[in-house]
């Protein structure tokens, strides 16, 4: 979760897997191709506009693992504890998956206000804990104190699962320590819709710094889902900020003090904030995007397939009522280019007005999704979002849909026409894009220098110098189609590398580019690209909400708000707990 930061790095997600992940590609075509006249078309689904207006839904990962949890009785919590009146020490959280045992060991600090950052690169954090495969014996422990603060400096081993870091909130925290120290509940117009006590940076995994990679997980691993320990790691950092702000008002106000009561007992998430470094993940990985989206996309075509059923018509209207009033509860603050929460309440007023209109009627659900889609993507988005409330897949199945097997090679001997043929179909939206223009060519991507993160350089500026990062998809295959243009329909892709080297990368790019949904219809390099439109639809996928942009190129997100506790987790732990409103 990285950028997020959730960086599984550009691995392969299963590249030792080939079994599970080849069955897994061909089992999501084979539903996506069973429903070819329901599903939404890639020209409308990778718009984006529409990828740019997605929302956390039933099968975001945040939600996925905490079903998985329920499913397979999960059982978590604290199991040590040592920290001083301003919660600097060290906490150890675990999970019993029932087949494995899992702990999350942190280390918590204080540093200067005026060293918060949201970069992911930094020399101090507040917090920076591990998810350790396993227990923690005392070696371990001495060696992780160690290692762990420093992060990037450090040097793990493969019974490291996940590595993250963050600080406090500089505008919470304190004021929750004293109020729940004074005895009193946190004031709802003082807390405002931030909904977080510590703010992560980033979760790192899949083999970086020494970690165990994706793909040593044996095969009955609990955690061989993409992303599932990242998102275990996050939910015990989020526990760990209501540990914090309870045992600092209990050193502060001794019995006076209180913990949280009632909803702000789940109203607070995990804060988090994400730059650019997400947009190059997104543009190298098409078939994980495929997965992400196709998901998405059959799911909904299974609702929008059903016949009315009463039951699930007051489940829906439960969902837009309270859609509505968790927004209702926002704030309205500028939110631009996305709509803030005081302006979603009225678009979902609009949805429960439309569902009234169509309830009643012949296939309500897909009515009330082609009534939003004329109102534009951020209300046929939300309905979206609404209407897989309603969906029942089987999670084991879908666990498996989201393995993906990246491999793919080009055969040489294929000719000119196959390859023109494959392009005009897989890439013929590229001439809608205007890439002979000069904007469309006005930037170019690298890794700063300075601060390790991706950044968009302005080509009269700077040169790349060969050290640009490879997310100019457009650009390339639309350069690889005009030299294509020129050449004899019947000789060898082979002989136009042979005096075109510079196109090898575009002809494995097209070789990849099978799916469906693999392809976001945009340019990474042109002055009109807005990295926030890609951005949200990763952070919806992880399970984010509340998107708040700081620029055009990074905004604030929150996780797990409203999400079950540790100790709360057990057979009766229900899915809606999406969407709180704020306490009273």
């Amino acid at each position: 979760m990285a950028g997020v930061e959730i960086r599984a790095t550009d691995r392969t997600y299963a590249a030792a897997v080939p079994p599970i992940t080849t069955m897994s590609a061909d089992l999501l075509q084979a539903e996506l191709d069973a429903r070819s006249g329901s599903i939404r078309p890639a020209a409308y689904a990778m718009r984006p506009d529409v990828l740019g207006a997605a929302r956390l839904s039933r099968y975001s990962f945040s939600r996925t693992m905490l079903r998985r949890a329920v499913a397979d009785g999960w059982t978590a919590g604290r199991v040590h504890q040592d920290l001083d009146a301003e919660g600097r020490g060290e906490s150890i959280y675990a999970v019993d998956t029932g087949t494995h045992r899992f702990s999350f060991v942190v280390f918590t600090t204080t540093i200067d206000e005026a060293d918060h950052t949201d970069r992911v690169i930094a020399d101090r954090w507040e917090v920076a804990g591990v998810l350790v495969d396993g227990d923690v014996d005392d070696d371990l422990l001495a060696r992780l104190r160690i290692e762990v603060p420093e992060q990037e400096k450090s040097r793990m081993d493969p019974r490291i699962l996940s590595l993250t870091r963050g600080n406090r909130s500089v505008r919470f925290f304190g004021y929750l320590v004293d109020e729940l120290a004074a005895g009193r509940q946190p004031d709802p117009d003082r807390v405002g819709d931030a909904g977080y006590i510590l703010r992560s940076t980033a979760f790192y995994a899949n083999g970086k710094f020494g970690m165990r990679s994706f793909a040593g997980y044996p095969g009955d691993h609990p955690f061989r889902v993409p992303y599932r320990a990242q998102f275990v790691a996050a939910w015990m950092f989020r526990e760990l900020g209501y540990d914090m702000v309870e045992h600092c008002a209990r050193a502060k106000g001794g019995e006076t003090a209180v913990g949280f009561d009632g909803t702000w007992r789940r109203y607070f998430g995990l804060g988090n904030a994400t730059g650019l470094g997400l947009v190059p993940y997104a543009f190298k990985h098409p078939r994980v995007l495929d997965a992400w989206v196709g998901v998405r996309e059959m799911a909904l075509a299974d609702v929008r397939e059903r016949a009315a059923a009463p039951a699930d018509g007051v489940v829906l209207r439960g969902w837009i009522a309270r859609a509505r009033e968790h927004f209702a509860s926002g704030s309205d603050d500028d939110c631009t280019p996305f709509l803030n929460s005081q302006a979603l309440v009225p678009l979902l007023d609009g949805v429960a007005e439309a569902w009234g209109r169509v309830a009643d009627g012949p296939d309500p659900y897909d009515a009330l999704y082609r009534w939003a889609e004329q109102e534009g993507p951020e209300t046929s988005e939300m309905v979206v979002s609404l209407l897989l409330e309603l969906h029942d897949g089987d999670d084991d199945q879908f666990d498996l849909l989201f393995l993906v097997d990246e491999h793919s090679s080009a055969d040489p001997t294929v000719t000119v026409a196959e390859v023109r043929a494959m392009l005009d179909e897989r890439f013929g939206w590229l001439g809608d894009l205007g890439l002979e223009e000069p904007p469309a060519d006005a930037f170019w991507w690298v890794v700063s220098d300075n601060t390790e993160e991706p950044r968009r350089a302005r080509r009269d500026r700077l040169a790349p110098e060969g050290r640009d990062v490879a997310v100019d998809v457009a650009l390339r295959l639309w350069r690889f189609g005009r030299t294509l243009a020129g050449r004899k329909a019947d000789e060898s892709v082979a002989a136009v590398l042979a005096d075109h080297p510079e196109h090898r990368a575009a002809l494995e790019r097209l070789v990849a580019s099978d799916r469906r949904y693999g392809e976001p219809r945009d340019n990474t390099c042109s002055t009109g690209y807005l990295p926030l439109q890609i951005q949200r639809f990763q952070l919806a996928q992880y399970g984010m909400d509340e998107f708040k942009p700081k620029s055009t190129d990074w905004l604030r997100v929150t996780l797990f708000q409203g999400a079950p506790r540790l100790a709360e987790l057990g057979p009766h732990t229900t899915d809606d707990w999406v969407l709180p409103a704020r306490p009273a």
